[in-house]
């Protein structure tokens, strides 16, 4: 009990000591030097006091003692000072003994009040000092420089006379506005960077939804031209399975007989197994960069990520059809688009018979001369433009 007693007392005590350091009370410091030879007195005058928490906020005057003794602390009960007279003042050095200690000593003596000088060790600065039971006395502290100033004169012979006042009293470091105008401030740079933090991550997740989605439907999209795409499955013969054939530009790799291939738009067959999750991710050929969903006329508004089919019926008609009869012409994509309509690939003699056919029908109709037979070319809508224009004229 006694030890909690103790205890409760200390916290109650720096509280107040906390409290009175919060409001700390300045002594104007008047300092006159008289000096004996040329009778001459120099005054000086400074703020360079505070109060001691415990401390009557008086006035005191008087002369300036020090210990006699070559310990300046005054902790020695013993010590006595140079000045007896009263009225008188007493210039002590902050040592390891307690601020009552020493200033019980100097009220025992007869001094009208005490002035303790910091140690540079405590950072020399004055400081509102607690020391409770020391009685009814004026009790102030100045800096290290300021009491050792004084120190020196005296030690010289100069005849040192105090004045002390009561200044004007300081305000708590932070008064209420103070709290106020801080906490107002605090709030309003956490709630900028609360604000900025959840802007920033609500932009990052839709961009991020946005992308995600668009990827999606790309995905789909792709799904669904690749779909679109022929496939052909090589045989025993083939061009591309002959000493000049070519290999799969994704897995490096010969064709060979079985292997089921896929021809883009732009006329250029892989394996079916390599192309398709290349076609997936990338959506293009691997060795022309062709887009295959602009190929076929899938457009994707990259704004919003909404893909729109634009692709007519009467266009995607005639280009299947020009397509169709200009690889009809080709041995490679005769044999490739013959395999996606479920039919075996025609014979040379077929195709001639099928094209004296429909020439001699035109020419029936129309009385127009005979028609010029394009050689194949590489790009499908460059052959579906001359198919149609070739009509025109018949």
């Amino acid at each position: 009990m006694k030890k909690e007693n103790k205890s409760s007392y200390s916290c109650l005590l720096v509280v107040a000591i906390l409290f009175r350091a919060a409001e700390t009370v300045p002594a104007y410091v008047n300092l006159f030097y008289f000096n004996t030879t040329s009778n001459s007195t120099v005054t000086e005058q400074c703020e360079c006091g505070v109060y001691g928490a415990n401390s009557p906020l008086g006035t005191a005057t008087g002369l300036v003692g020090i210990p006699k003794s070559a310990n300046l602390q005054a902790c020695d009960s013993n010590t006595e000072f140079t000045v007896t007279e009263a009225p008188w003042i007493a210039l002590i050095e902050r040592g390891y003994c307690r601020f009552s200690e020493k200033i019980k000593l100097a009220a025992k003596k007869g001094a009208e009040a005490v002035v303790i000088y910091n140690v540079p060790e405590s950072g020399g600065y004055p400081i509102p000092m607690a020391h409770s039971g020391a009685g009814d006395i004026v009790a102030i502290m100045i800096s290290n420089l300021k009491g050792l100033d004084i120190l020196r004169r005296i030690e010289k012979g100069l005849q040192v006379t105090m004045v002390i006042e009561v200044g004007k009293k300081h305000a708590p470091w932070m008064n209420h506005y103070s709290i106020f105008f801080v906490s107002v401030s605090f709030f309003i740079v956490t709630a900028a960077t609360v604000g900025y933090f959840i802007f920033y991550s609500a932009r990052r997740f839709r961009v991020a939804r946005a992308q995600n989605r668009r990827e999606r439907q790309l995905k789909a999209d792709a799904k669904k031209a690749i779909g679109q795409l022929q496939l052909r499955t090589l045989k025993q013969g083939d061009k591309e399975i002959g000493p000049d054939g070519d290999s799969c530009a994704v897995c490096i790799e010969v064709y060979k007989p079985n292997d089921v291939v896929r021809i883009l738009t732009c006329n250029h067959l892989f394996h079916k197994t390599c192309i398709d999750p290349w076609l997936l991710e990338h959506r293009t050929c691997p060795m022309c960069k062709l887009d295959i969903l602009k190929a076929l006329g899938i457009e994707v508004d990259i704004e919003d990520g909404a893909e729109s089919f634009q692709t007519t019926v009467s266009n995607e008609a005639s280009n299947r059809a020009s397509l169709t009869e200009e690889d009809n012409r080709s041995e490679t994509a005769s044999s490739g688009y013959a395999s996606v309509q479920g039919t075996d690939e025609p014979t040379l003699e077929e195709h001639a018979s099928s094209e004296h056919d429909n020439l001699h029908l035109v020419n029936n109709d129309s009385q127009s001369p005979e028609v010029e037979v394009l050689p194949h070319l590489d790009n499908p809508s460059f052959e579906a433009d001359e198919t149609r224009v070739q009509e025109i004229k018949s």
